[in-house]
């Protein structure tokens, strides 16, 4: 890494922390990753924009798996405290098709909404909506805060 991205890096990192609240979207990694969170209240999904970014890549130059993974997590776990309740991951299930080499939008969707867990989808395209991961995973519900889902 160069020392011009090496400082680039260190300061998003320091914004990141200087920015960081304990809320949805306003957390740390959310903030240092840039992830753009957004909501479609009528479909009820939630989608967080991947950027792309020298510092989020492997050594081949395709966005990393764990940081995939982290914004997959991020959508899907959005979706749930935004519909559903606050609730924590208790597994989730990913394949990967294709490098993301450029940015990525992950959907959140909404399978199944049981009364303790609940299971969701996420996809991942990238910018000419080509799938390029695909995550299921079961959270567990920590309070109810929608009366109209069992």
């Amino acid at each position: 890494m160069s020392p011009d991205m090496n400082t680039d890096v260190t300061a998003r990192a320091a914004q990141a922390a200087a920015e960081a609240r304990p809320e949805f979207g306003a957390f740390f990694l959310a903030r240092f990753l840039d992830l753009d969170i957004s909501y479609d209240d009528e479909a009820r999904t939630c989608t967080v924009g991947l950027p792309y970014a020298g510092h989020l890549c492997n050594p081949q130059g395709s966005v990393h798996g764990g940081v995939i993974a982290t914004a997959m997590d991020v959508s899907m776990g959005h979706l749930c405290h935004r519909f559903l309740s606050t609730a924590v991951t208790v597994e989730m299930n990913l394949r990967f098709f294709r490098p993301l080499t450029g940015r990525g939008r992950c959907t959140a969707a909404l399978l199944n909404a049981g009364r303790r867990l609940v299971h969701l989808e996420s996809r991942l395209v990238d910018d000419e909506g080509r799938l390029v991961a695909f995550a299921a995973g079961s959270w567990h519900r920590l309070e109810r805060k929608d009366p109209d889902v069992a």
